[in-house]
């Protein structure tokens, strides 16, 4: 294995902030991940699993231990129309090879930037609302890393399912901006989404701290415009979030994790 340190971040997170990692393993295939696992287990380093790097603001001092970049890629076709997926495959990956082979199922969770490892941590929902457990029959785990699942699919004609991938890939990208984590904030019960609070409510769309803004085209992402440091991100966030509170007496949870010392 090739063992790194104090190795920066930021270039593996979609939102391109983040400081270095203490220990860094970039791997490759399943055997990869699970050697690179038991090496932190061995030297007692806390360990850190990076997918794609959506959804968590990583510190700018970085995070201490192991750092495993997960691109695992391998996929297998099982008997009873059912696929192994390594937990560092991409999702869009999946949802193609899926229905390149007449297995339905997963077309909601389009556009969306994660690993299936991610995707199931983070229990993600799709366009429908669905969460991605509802979809996961299996998953081999090591300690509490996931290693692969096998999802739910059912046989049938793609055509349809793949015109439904693309339509969804075409509204999303009109509005949800790829430099960003994300939607930051939770939806809450009976409240208007999170984004049209954000706009309509606290008209703080654009808003921006230091190179951290709020999108102009979906106002719960946050994008960073070159060179945001993750300090200006958290402190647009936290900005939202007393607004929300001093005006409209919400509550604004976080849907991203926060990763590192802040």
């Amino acid at each position: 294995m090739d063992i790194q340190q104090n190795i920066p971040l930021a270039p593996y997170t979609t939102v391109k902030i983040g400081g270095p990692a203490d220990f860094f393993i970039h791997t490759k295939n399943s055997k990869e991940f699970i050697e690179a696992i038991k090496y932190g287990q061995e030297k007692k380093l806390p360990i850190t699993i990076l997918g794609n790097g959506s959804n968590i603001l990583i510190s700018d001092s970085g995070v201490r231990g192991l750092v495993i970049k997960n691109n695992s890629t391998e996929i297998e076709i099982l008997p009873d129309n059912k696929v192994k997926v390594a937990s560092g495959v991409q999702l869009s990956q999946l949802i193609n090879f899926t229905l390149d082979n007449n297995l339905l199922g997963l077309e909601e969770f389009a556009y969306i930037p994660s690993t299936i490892g991610g995707a199931i941590i983070g229990d993600i929902h799709g366009d429908n609302k669905s969460l991605f457990s509802q979809f996961i029959d299996s998953v081999e785990k090591i300690d509490n890393f996931i290693v692969s699942a096998v999802p739910k699919l059912n046989p049938g004609d793609s055509t349809q399912a793949k015109e439904k991938v693309k339509n969804i890939i075409q509204k999303k990208s009109s509005i949800q901006p790829m430099n960003s984590l994300g939607s930051i904030f939770k939806n809450l019960p009976n409240q208007d989404p999170s984004g049209m609070i954000i706009d309509q409510k606290l008209n703080l769309k654009d808003f921006s701290i230091g190179d951290a803004q709020i999108s102009p085209t979906h106002a719960n992402f946050i994008i960073n415009n070159g060179s945001a440091s993750a300090s200006d991100y958290l402190k647009l966030i936290r900005l939202i979030q007393s607004q929300a509170k001093e005006k409209l007496n919400l509550d604004l949870e976080l849907e991203i994790k926060l990763l590192g010392q802040f």
